[in-house]
């Protein structure tokens, strides 16, 4: 091999890492986008859900109150399909690998909620016609089993490892400990 055919290669190799290597830096960069994009959207729903806070109250709560008015059913059901659009953007984004395991742990402690609104529980139905299998297979479970005389720490423990059993992963069971 002549050196002007080694110098060629050399040139190639290093050429194609430097192509590599700005490919992995262009996915970090887009990861960590999406991940802020969604931050945001979740932001957006926080920002919802206080500036809705006194017609939401009685629908979040663990059990209905008929001596409350429900002020807006529209409300409650806007405010629940925004959260349960971005549990579905982060879960398959979770499953594409590309969101962090440990972020979405955080996020599972967020979706814990929705299933202590009695007002979701009864929605359910309706809802979940609209979402992946893999999000009613994440909220099916946790609707048709609650119960209400247990408490708040053993249902958040149950809901942590049945969505850990749906996705697959160890890490969203051990959120809690």
């Amino acid at each position: 091999m002549e050196l002007k055919d080694f110098i060629a290669i050399l040139a190639l190799v290093a050429t194609l890492v430097i192509f590599i290597l700005q490919h992995l830096r262009l996915i970090k960069v887009q990861k960590q986008e999406t991940y802020q994009r969604l931050e945001l959207a979740a932001n957006e729903v926080f920002r919802f859900i206080a500036d809705h806070a006194k017609e939401l109250a009685p629908y979040q709560a663990p059990q209905g109150d008929p001596n409350k008015a429900l002020v807006n059913d529209e409300i409650a059901d806007n405010c629940i399909y925004q959260i349960l659009n971005l549990f579905e953007m982060a879960a398959r984004l979770r499953q594409a690998k590309f969101f962090e395991h440990e972020l979405f742990g955080s996020w599972v402690a967020w979706y814990n909620e929705l299933p202590e609104s009695w007002y979701f529980r009864e929605q359910w139905p309706k809802f979940r016609q609209n979402y992946t299998k893999e999000i009613r297979l994440i909220f099916d479970d946790p609707v048709r089993t609650f119960n209400i005389n247990s408490s708040e720490a053993e249902r958040k423990g149950k809901f942590f490892s049945h969505v850990a059993r749906v996705l697959n992963c160890r890490l969203i069971k051990q959120w809690l400990d």
